[in-house]
């Protein structure tokens, strides 16, 4: 894993953003984004819990390509992605809880065996071990796989996954197969087989998965057993009916096999090509068996004017199905229609697009699709069928150079991207991107939240027009970021790194906080929002509103760090501005004057939170880098919306900073600086 180094702000920088830092703070590779506080200590600790919307961490596989994981332990997200950023077919085997493999097409040659130790992922595995082989003797298994053409197949990568039903602790691995033979040394017993049959078009990269499935074997305590996995049985497609023209563009299919004591063994099969599976006709003899389609994606053809694309889960079945053909039923899908901004600076006008399901039993598989941006795309997004579904959009392209990944920002709406049978208008990546405690509709945990003596203080980093917006980012540093955070103006935490405090035994009295929270992003690809400053106070109260206690669904970390407190976990009153700057879709402004539509709100979730009234905005414009500024007109517009006007008096293709105050009836205040918010456009300049 990259180490992800994050630096104190330089002179430079805190000089023209106004930045808190404290004394003695040094550089530092700091392993997570949050921290816990007492009354004499800081340490780091994981809060929120790592989960699918903690920072992603990549790795380089043996074969070369790139392992993205998000989360930790056999639960955890997964994307393999080649050296030029797009997703690669893969298998993903969690043999056991404490062991789980992931192996690219390419890792596995046609006609040579593999070693699929090298495949076994750390830290997706407990470190848990097999049963001794002293305690179960080993017997020869020999698997024949024969070919399409009837013969032994030598012309594609085989591979076969051998699960002992008995007990999966006693034998659960993957079996390489070379010239249409594998071998291996297992204890006596009941198994099954998943047996992959792959082959790669060496022109398009495009492979053509076949998965031949034996829920029954049996291994003898004497002799060779012989497993005979044949690819001609595996004659059924997965494809998608969908009511619009389209092009199946992947699929991951799921195979668990359950032993008599109840734990799960499961493959998950990913392919960007053709995928066929063999059916079944009976239930397994022993334990249980679960097929499903964890999702499966189709996009319009190449060259269709409003582009759209599918994105489907299918319920379990104890069984495999002949037809493969999955119907699309439109009365249920969740419509989304997508504009997707970019910075000005990307040249290449490449994004992505990243669909991801999970499995509890087999974790979770991610794929990226590429978009022109600025642009529009709709997606039609089917139920989760029991389990969920994640979309993030990445802005720009996260191509692999040849030195790395680049860093990348991925943004995406917090909760699953399935809302029932409604339609949505969502846009991506509009600027200016600035820390915020959001507003959101659906279930997610509270970034600012108080049970008794126990106070959570967080922000998103970056946020873009939505203000239910999550970004995450992965790849090489370095990253600038420090919050500094104030009781009553006393500081109680400094560190460089997290962006969330918890707080304990605080004082039981009225008072106030303040975050005071720095991000420099300018190491990214990106010319827009490259730093931010924001410095918010909020007030504390002992006895909040009632309207202020957070609904249930949601996570508060400070009740979780004092199960069976006597208060209700309280939102706090946190300040959250709300940016619709009137640019393209490169954050680039085309006119002499420039609008700004502010709204000055609360952090909330649904209908509970401070609704407590903003009592007055300002808005100053920088054409110099912070040295200068220029107060903006700013109008009371009702309803805690402003609207500020300026003169775009910069010169054509110069990005103009941002400092936005608010104040609210409660006595909280927000100050937030923003450099390089929008490009001034040919036809904006006045020189």
């Amino acid at each position: 894993m990259l180490a992800r180094t994050r630096r104190v702000p330089t002179a430079a920088m805190a000089t023209a953003l106004g930045v808190v830092t404290a004394t003695g703070v040094a550089a530092a590779t700091v392993p997570s984004a949050s921290a816990t506080v007492t009354a004499s200590t800081a340490t780091a600790t994981a809060f929120p819990p790592p989960g699918p919307d903690n920072e992603p961490r990549i790795s380089t596989l043996p074969n070369g390509d790139s392992l993205v994981v998000t989360g930790s332990g056999p639960g955890a997200t997964v994307m393999v992605l080649s050296p030029d950023g797009r997703s690669v077919p893969f298998t993903r085997f969690n043999a056991d809880p404490g062991h789980v493999y992931v192996i690219p097409a390419s890792a596995e040659r046609p006609g040579q065996a593999f070693d699929p130790s090298r495949y076994l992922i750390p830290a997706l595995s407990s470190g848990a071990t097999h049963a001794t082989p002293e305690y179960y003797p080993l017997h020869g298994v020999q698997i024949n796989a024969i070919g399409l053409d009837g013969n032994l197949a030598v012309d594609g990568s085989v591979t076969s996954y051998l699960v002992n039903v008995d007990d999966v602790s006693r034998f659960a691995a993957p079996i390489p197969v070379a010239n249409g033979v594998g071998r291996a040394a297992v204890p006596a017993g009941h198994y099954a087989a998943f047996t992959d049959f792959r082959t790669v078009d060496p022109t398009t990269g495009v492979a053509t998965d076949r998965v031949v499935v034996q829920l029954d074997f049996t291994v003898a305590d004497n002799g060779v057993s012989t497993l005979t996995a044949d690819e001609r049985t595996a004659t059924s497609q997965l494809k998608l009916d969908t009511p619009k023209p389209t092009v199946n563009d992947y699929d991951l299919d799921t195979f668990g096999r359950t032993d008599v004591k109840g734990v799960t063994s499961g493959l998950a099969a990913f392919n960007t090509g053709t995928t066929y599976v063999s059916p079944t006709s009976a239930p397994p003899q022993l334990g249980a068996f679960t097929y499903q389609v964890l999702g499966i994606g189709a996009g319009s053809p190449a060259g269709t004017a409003d582009p759209y694309r599918y994105d489907l889960m299918y319920p379990e079945s104890d069984h495999i199905d002949a037809d493969q053909t999955y119907p699309v039923d439109t009365s249920k899908l969740t419509t989304q229609h997508n504009t997707f901004d970019t910075d000005a600076g990307n040249t290449t006008h490449q994004g992505q697009l990243m669909m991801g399901s999970n499995n509890p039993d087999i974790g979770g598989v991610a794929a990226t699709h590429s978009l022109t941006v600025p642009g529009k795309l709709t997606t039609y997004i089917g139920s989760p069928a029991g389990h969920a579904f994640w979309m993030r959009a990445v802005v720009p392209d996260s191509r692999l150079s040849a030195t790395g990944l680049h860093n990348i920002l991925m943004f995406n709406r917090d909760g699953d991207p399935y809302a029932g049978p409604v339609e949505l208008w969502r846009t991506w990546d509009h600027g200016p991107l600035t820390a915020q405690v959001g507003q959101y509709q659906r279930a997610t945990w509270c970034r600012a939240c108080a049970d008794g003596g126990t106070v959570d203080l967080a922000l998103d980093p970056v946020v873009d027009s939505n203000p239910d917006t999550v970004a995450t980012w992965f790849g090489p540093g370095p990253m600038t970021s420090h919050l500094t955070v104030y009781r009553d103006g006393a500081q109680v935490f400094s560190q460089d790194g997290p962006f969330s405090v918890q707080l304990s035994n605080q004082a039981q009295q009225p008072g106030s906080y303040r975050m005071v929270y720095d991000l420099d992003l300018s190491h990214f690809p990106s010319t827009q929002s490259t730093m931010t400053h924001t410095d918010i106070t909020v007030p504390y109260t002992p006895t909040p509103d009632a309207s202020w206690t957070l609904p249930s669904g949601n996570s508060c970390y400070a009740s979780y760090a004092q199960p069976g407190g006597a208060t209700p976990c309280s939102i706090l009153p946190v300040l959250n501005l709300n940016y619709r700057l009137a640019t393209d879709g490169t954050d680039t402004s085309h006119g002499r004057m420039q609008n700004l539509d502010l709204t000055v709100g609360h952090q909330t979730y649904g209908d509970a939170g401070s609704h407590a009234a903003a009592t007055g905005a300002t808005v100053s414009v920088s054409f110099d880098g912070g040295v200068t500024w220029t107060p903006a007109c700013v109008t009371a517009a009702g309803d805690n919306h402003y609207i500020a006007k300026w003169a775009n008096s910069g010169a054509a293709g110069s990005a103009p900073w941002l400092k936005v105050t608010a104040t609210d009836a409660l006595g909280g205040s927000i100050t937030q600086t923003v450099a390089n918010a929008y490009t001034i456009g040919q036809g904006g300049s006045n020189q």
